[in-house]
């Protein structure tokens, strides 16, 4: 009797173990995607900042292009511009502030962003009044435009290390993911082959512990009572059996979350307003393009993926100085190269180059923003 007792307690014992270690995997599995989720989201706000980034950066050059309007011309039209950029400037920089709330350096680095474009503006208004007063003579106006020239550059400096620190986060946050991506699809692994495991062998044991109780009982019980405890007992597998399905049928569906969340990380790549190109550092050979890197250099993706680098680069030697800046100290932000299109037109490129790891192989990951009307549209 009391080792009939012991059978049962072990069988009970299995199965509510089985069941913690499904339950466990079940909830490694959940937060995992609510971590993917949340690392969309961090991808998306970082994309947000570095985008108002360029537009406070784009702002100020466009007044500094209107204010050089107004001097060659007294057109007013230029100050209501610059009016206007200052209104934009400014809520762009509260937007930026309020995105930075969860990142202490970048938002003392917002804070220190604000006194530097209310000064570039302020310098703007001086000259502006000058010039009403005293006319365009260069010597009333040197001291307010060599101020300015280096209040960009202190913009231009502290605009670029904020994109540098956001890069590096994203970066930071991508190897986090790889790293919980493979823990999670081992433990799940371990988890199924434990759960099927214990419960083959306490199902196993349950049979076998029904076989001998039958036969022992035979003489003892009515085939109305045998049937009975045949019910009871196959009622309680297939209760089991349910909520084994049921614990299947969620884990498919987390699958195709996970999917679901691979192809909003391809959206955001194809979509991006710059072109984005992937190459090898080794031979310069393009592994992957953006519609936009398409679009711009006039190649189809199926001419761009396997094309040199080298067949578009203008100047070879500086280009591979440039990579191999990058592939040294991981990251090279906003150099210049000279490309040229399918077309065989050249075009003036801004480039933030960074180094990660792409499906198993160090790759380069290059944004090229095309600036030759920017640069065309400055006055000399």
């Amino acid at each position: 009797m009391g080792k009939s007792i012991l059978n049962k307690q072990s069988l009970i014992f299995l199965f509510i173990l089985g069941i913690i270690v499904l339950g466990s995997v079940s909830l490694l599995t959940y937060m995992n995607l609510n971590d993917q989720n949340s690392d969309h989201e961090f991808i998306q706000e970082t994309f947000q900042r570095t985008a108002l980034m360029d537009n406070i950066y784009a702002i100020v050059n466009e007044s500094e292009t209107s204010r050089r309007g107004y001097y060659l011309t007294n057109d007013k039209q230029f100050v209501t511009d610059i009016v206007n950029n200052r209104v934009l400037a400014d809520s762009l920089l509260k937007q930026l502030r309020s995105n930075s709330l969860d990142n202490s350096n970048q938002l003392a680095n917002a804070e220190a962003l604000k006194p530097l474009i209310t000064e570039r503006f302020a310098l703007f208004n001086d000259g502006i009044e000058i010039q009403d007063s005293k006319g365009t003579n260069i010597k009333f106006h040197k001291n307010i435009f060599d101020r300015g020239k280096i209040i960009n550059i202190d913009i231009k400096n502290l605009l670029n290390r904020m994109k540098k620190e956001e890069y590096k986060n994203l970066d930071r946050k991508k190897e986090l993911t790889e790293s919980s991506s493979q823990f999670t699809y081992y433990t799940f692994l371990a988890g199924i082959i434990a759960s099927i495991i214990i419960f083959t062998v306490a199902f196993v044991s349950l049979i076998k512990k029904a076989s001998h109780t039958f036969a022992l009982e035979n003489q003892e019980i009515s085939r109305e009572e045998l049937e009975q405890i045949v019910k009871e007992r196959t009622a309680e597998i297939s209760q089991i059996n349910q909520k084994l399905y049921s614990k299947v049928n969620e884990l498919e569906k987390m699958e195709g979350n996970l999917k679901s969340a691979a192809e909003q990380y391809r959206k955001l790549f194809e979509q991006a307003h710059d072109a984005i190109v992937i190459f090898s550092p080794e031979d310069h050979k393009v592994i992957e393009v953006n519609r936009r890197a398409c679009d711009l250099y006039g190649f189809t993706r199926e001419e761009f993926i396997g094309l040199s680098l080298k067949s578009i680069w203008k100047n070879i030697p500086q280009d591979e100085d440039n990579i191999n800046h990058t592939v040294e100290k991981g990251y090279y932000h906003n150099f210049q190269s000279v490309h040229s299109r399918k077309d065989m037109n050249e075009m003036l490129m801004e480039i933030n180059a960074s180094v990660f790891n792409y499906k198993g192989k160090k790759v380069i990951l290059s944004i090229n923003r095309d600036i030759t009307d920017r640069i065309l549209k400055v006055p000399v």
